[in-house]
């Protein structure tokens, strides 16, 4: 009886059965590719050969070579620039025809054919959907790149900065100017209460919670998500380490926020921000009138004169002269400094201050200390 042997490949043989496999799989994919070819050259000779005696595949292949020129007039040839500047840019108005984009785009120095430019737009029905903004094309774009940017809507970003310590009112002139944002409309997401409730606040106005800073808008963005960004930047700056000191000094979130706007107001130097807070911070403690000029000054608005002693006597629940404790809510848009100032008052026991004039400030202890630091800036503003 023969014994069946047992066959085992060693690492050589698995080498060379690899080695050919790969090889025969790769000639097979030659051929194939060979026959391909060879295919479509004769069928390509065979056109040709008909076009001597055959009219209608001649004037197909000239259709066919007219459409390969468009493609590449179209898609990889820049277009003619005269103008001197490597970017121009076009605005697009509210309701704008593409007939009358075109003529934009052709004014600020662009060569090319606008009948077959409209009729593409017609084609895609872009001419249907253009976005309102300012569009930027750089020097070597093509008729594709314009089409693609104006199809997409792809409008340019305005930088706005948001200064700190300006009420809403000044927020939304700021951007309707420097990016076409709708000013009511602006106002009207700040004080709508419903829209509030959808950014988990329970405020009557969204002032104090626009946080200042540098934002890059699209030109006639919607009011609610400008609105909604502030706000969003606003809870980045406020980590959770920020928000445990709020407890931690005894005053929720809205409470900060209103005292914050109160040092925002008041502080002109950097250095000073930490010593306001502290003075407002001691005030309240000893249940004394914070007695901040702004909040009368907010509560008077608009003013366009110095505040008279007559003022303080206002009556409005924003006046710190007549009532005690912060006001009923911010009277500005404070800036990250003045929130961490508020947070992080100086250590001192300073119950009052009086501007020198220059933006800075002379602090006291005592109200007889204060009453001489008055007496002494009035007399070197007599001197001068």
């Amino acid at each position: 009886m023969m014994r069946s042997e047992n066959w085992r490949f060693g690492a050589s043989e698995w080498i060379m059965f690899i080695i050919s496999t790969t090889a025969i799989f790769l000639s097979a994919i030659l051929l194939m590719l060979s026959a391909m070819i060879v295919f479509l050259a004769r069928q390509t000779l065979s056109l040709f050969s008909k076009m001597k005696t055959e009219p209608l595949p001649a004037a197909g292949v000239t259709v066919l070579i007219l459409v390969l020129i468009t493609l590449v007039y179209w898609f990889m040839i820049p277009i003619h620039w005269e103008n001197e500047s490597a970017t121009i840019s076009v605005f697009v108005d509210e309701g704008e025809s593409f007939r009358s984009v075109t003529r934009k785009l052709s004014d600020a120095g662009l060569e090319f054919n606008r009948p077959l430019f409209t009729l593409t737009s017609k084609l895609f029905k872009v001419d249907r959907r253009l976005h309102v903004g300012q569009y930027d094309f750089e020097k070597g774009s093509t008729l594709s790149d314009i089409m693609r940017k104006l199809a997409k809507g792809e409008v340019s970003l305005f930088e706005v900065t948001i200064p700190e310590g300006i009420g809403y009112k000044e927020i939304a002139g700021i951007l309707q100017a420097r990016a076409g944002v709708d000013s009511l409309g602006f106002t009207r997401a700040v004080t709508d209460t419903s829209f509030i409730r959808t950014l988990n606040l329970d405020v009557k106005n969204l002032e104090g919670y626009l946080f200042p800073n540098t934002y890059n808008i699209y030109w006639g963005a919607e009011p609610e998500k400008i609105v909604k960004l502030m706000v969003e930047e606003l809870n980045r700056e406020l980590v959770d380490s920020l928000r445990q000191r709020v407890s931690e000094i005894g005053l929720t979130l809205f409470q900060v926020i209103t005292f914050a706007s109160l040092v925002e107001s008041e502080a002109r130097i950097a250095e000073e921000r930490p010593l306001i807070s502290a003075v407002y911070h001691n005030r309240l403690k000893r249940g004394m009138l914070l007695q901040c000029d702004p909040t009368v000054i907010y509560a008077l608005e608009p003013m366009n004169r110095p505040l008279l002693l007559k003022d303080l006597e206002y009556n409005s629940p924003y006046n710190t002269y007549i009532h005690p404790g912060l006001p009923p809510g911010p009277i500005n848009n404070p800036g990250r400094a003045s929130i961490l100032a508020t947070l992080y008052p100086a250590n001192v026991d300073y119950l009052y201050f009086v501007a020198r004039g220059d933006g800075s400030h002379v602090f006291s202890s005592s109200l007889e200390k204060h009453n001489e630091a008055i007496r002494e800036i009035k007399k070197s503003r007599d001197k001068g």
